[in-house]
């Protein structure tokens, strides 16, 4: 006689196995679109990394487009789920956390190579990565104008600076240090360089 403890039990396990297949899926998928970009990986070798068959992969991702989505959304949630602070940032303070964020990712190497390669891939027409860089970009560039102008509105940094020109400096010195760093990490002091960077910015917007 089968228990109702054992009917969950036994209903849940393809359940589960399901799920780590997935997440097995998307892990190696985001390594091989890091490595070759998503035109460049195919879904026969993402199948094949995963140990399953490209019909397998199907099952659980009925597209490329749709696989690509999950790698964007799963790189989202190791960002989300590291973030070291969820209240509102006031003025300098979001320097802090940016220089944590490179200190962070010398540990997502991997990640940081998807990034870079899906954003330069999605500069073309018709990307599915296009939307999810365009939110990211914005994403940074409200984090940091939104606390600068609260530093502004408490006295702490100076009301002369276009904050907005600024974020978009925060944002191009960390881009561009890390992909020289993805290209010759052994020579590039990505957390030293952006963090002398933002030492230099709080002296100058200190009010």
């Amino acid at each position: 006689m089968t228990t109702e403890t054992e009917e969950k039990t036994g209903s849940r396990g393809p359940y589960v196995q399901g799920l780590a297949a997935q997440a097995r899926i998307i892990r190696e998928a985001a390594d091989l679109f890091g490595k070759r970009g998503y035109r460049g990986a195919s879904l026969d070798e993402i199948a094949k990394a995963s140990g399953i068959s490209k019909q397998g992969l199907l099952h659980h991702f009925p597209s490329k487009r749709h696989l690509l989505v999950a790698v964007l959304k799963y790189r989202d949630n190791i960002d989300h789920e590291a973030w070291p602070d969820t209240r509102a940032l006031v003025g300098a303070e979001v320097l802090d956390v940016w220089d944590w964020v490179v200190e962070r990712n010398l540990k997502l190497a991997g990640l940081v190579r998807l990034s870079h390669i899906l954003a330069a891939e999605s500069s073309g027409e018709d990307h599915p990565a296009l939307e999810f860089f365009l939110d990211h970009f914005e994403t940074g560039r409200g984090m940091l104008v939104g606390a600068f102008e609260a530093g502004v509105a408490k006295g702490q940094l100076r009301a002369d600076v276009d904050y907005e020109i600024v974020a978009r400096q925060v944002i191009a010195m960390l881009e561009g240090l890390e992909n020289q760093w993805l290209i010759d990490p052994e020579h590039v002091d990505i957390v030293g360089v952006f963090r002398a960077y933002t030492r230099q910015l709080r002296a100058l917007i200190r009010a």
